[in-house]
């Protein structure tokens, strides 16, 4: 368990990650992005915040090019998030953070940080 002073923002076991990280596939240079810059760019459904309002007002983000090569890195930051089943929302997430394995509890409030791309089937006997 981290402590709230102490928070890597590339870690997303307690929350979604704030800082996402990719190598390029030509030079392996690792380049970054923030998680609403990665929701933006591949449009993914959730619940818009501030922060995504003021990147919309400068333009929107544009393909993220390598700083060193300018080689396109936009699969190599898809492929560093992959979609998980969010087992304690019951949907499968396109931006999970580490409490996707928790078990679902009725009652429960949902995620607001959520990237629903589809929903899980309930278990058996539910």
């Amino acid at each position: 368990m981290c402590y709230a002073a102490s928070c890597d923002p590339r870690c997303g076991k307690c929350r979604p990650k704030r800082i996402v990280e990719a190598d390029c596939p030509i030079c392996g240079h690792r380049s970054s992005m923030t998680r609403e810059e990665y929701l933006i760019l591949f449009d993914l459904p959730h619940k818009r915040n501030v922060m995504e309002q003021k990147i919309l007002e400068r333009g929107g983000v544009e393909r993220p090019r390598c700083p060193m090569c300018g080689a396109d890195m936009t699969g190599a930051f898809r492929a560093a998030v992959p979609p998980k089943p969010c087992r304690a929302n019951r949907v499968v997430c396109g931006f999970p953070c580490g409490r996707s394995d928790e078990a679902y509890r009725e009652g429960r409030l949902p995620c607001p940080t959520m990237v629903p791309l589809g929903k899980l089937p309930a278990p058996p006997g539910e």
